[in-house]
């Protein structure tokens, strides 16, 4: 095992150590990996990192950034120092980290729902660990405070009894074996934790008083130690109970506060398309209220015209029925209905000739018959023409005379 950091070295010797082990090992995002482990170690002064190498259950290694060293624990009034482990994955922060309580000589794990009895911990914050959301090991490290704060993951080894008699608590919540004294290679961290209560107003690291020496007599000595072990356990259950239920409350706030934050989001996009919506709407409206206005002016235009038209159909429907629309068009002169039937017989010959071109075009007819009946249409078409100038002349002079 290789570490690069001791407890004497200073913020800057750390960052540079931290540095230099991010660039021994093929980190996958080495600036962010730098950054977080920066940050946690400049709250948590008492975790160190080095690079070390981490064995699995099945017997490989591998070498990983380790921050090494303690966590404060507020309990009962005195903070306390838990030695743990925490091991960087070179994919850091796409997977979570490991996390090991590490006892020393006097220690012995307690298992319990969150530390297994090899002193690996299993959190919901590791199990739903995502980068994207801003998982960290600063946040990590502080859940770490509160969950050990709430369960203890250690007590203290059974001993000697001591010259000076005083209770033992064995088979007591692990409250009464933390004592600072027994971690001589961990000291209380300079800097306050970001946890859920404030850890400044703790009370620093001390060791508990000891209890008033028992009075003399057989039994009334040993009724005294009883009801003071029953009132140190119960203050203690108390605690705990306290500080797990404000964890889980401060959890489901959070839960709620961003489901509803989520729901705020959507109703107010909703209401934002409503109100443009609304807009849309009323410029229809107004539109089509223009529309039916012209509407009913047009109807009431066809309706005067219709009552018009009536009203002059009523008036010559007799004359309709007596002269004929023929009649009315035929002319009166010789001269004229000669006129007018020989236009009409030059117009059939216009389109006779241009029929037969067409015809040539969708090859019905060939060259020769289209030539042959262009010629003889022409002909007849230059009489015509020939007589209708006649005719116009002597019309010319009729009108004069």
């Amino acid at each position: 095992q290789h570490y690069y950091i001791t407890n004497n070295l200073s913020m800057a010797d750390k960052q540079a150590a931290v540095s230099q082990a991010v660039a021994e090992l093929p980190a996958q995002q080495p600036q962010v990996t730098a950054q977080h482990l920066n940050s946690c170690v400049s709250q948590f002064r008492e975790l160190n990192p080095k690079v070390s190498k981490y064995v699995y259950d099945n017997g490989q290694e591998f070498k990983m950034i380790c921050l090494s060293g303690t966590i404060p624990m507020p309990y009962k009034g005195n903070t306390y120092n838990i030695p743990v482990n925490i091991w960087i994955h070179n994919d850091y922060p796409n997977q979570a980290p490991i996390v090991l309580v590490t006892p020393t000589r006097e220690m012995q794990i307690k298992p319990s729902k969150i530390v297994d009895s090899n002193g690996r911990v299993y959190l919901p914050y590791l199990h739903e660990w995502k980068a994207r959301q801003g998982y960290d090991l600063i946040s990590l490290v502080n859940i770490l405070c509160m969950e050990f704060s709430s369960s203890p993951p250690l007590f203290a080894r059974s001993a000697a009894a001591p010259p000076r008699p005083k209770p033992t608590y064995s088979q007591q919540p692990p409250s009464a074996g933390y004592n600072p004294n027994q971690y001589p290679g961990y000291n209380q961290p300079t800097s306050t934790p970001n946890i859920g209560w404030n850890v400044a107003n703790q009370q620093q690291q001390q060791q508990p008083p000891p209890p008033p020496p028992p009075p003399t007599g057989g039994v009334g000595s040993g009724f005294s130690q009883k009801t003071l072990q029953r009132e140190d356990t119960q203050e203690i259950i108390k605690n705990s109970m306290v500080s797990k239920i404000e964890h889980d409350l401060k959890q489901r706030y959070k839960i709620f506060s961003d489901r509803y934050e989520a729901e705020m989001n959507a109703l107010h996009q909703q209401e934002q398309e409503l109100v443009a919506g609304k807009e849309q709407i009323g410029d229809v409206l107004t539109r089509i209220d223009d529309e039916k206005l012209k509407i009913g002016e047009t109807i009431e235009l066809f309706k005067t015209k219709d009552g018009e038209l009536r009203d002059f159909l009523s008036q010559h429907e007799r004359d309709s029925e007596e002269n004929q629309v023929d009649q009315q068009i035929e002319p009166k002169e010789a001269l004229f209905k000669q006129y007018l039937n020989l236009f009409a017989e030059e117009s059939a010959l216009d389109d006779a000739i241009y029929y037969l071109a067409e015809a040539l075009r969708n090859d019905v007819i060939n060259i020769q018959v289209f030539l042959r009946n262009v010629r003889t249409l022409a002909r007849k078409k230059f009489m015509v023409r020939a007589l209708m100038n006649k005719v116009r002349e002597q019309t010319n002079k009729c009108e004069i005379k």
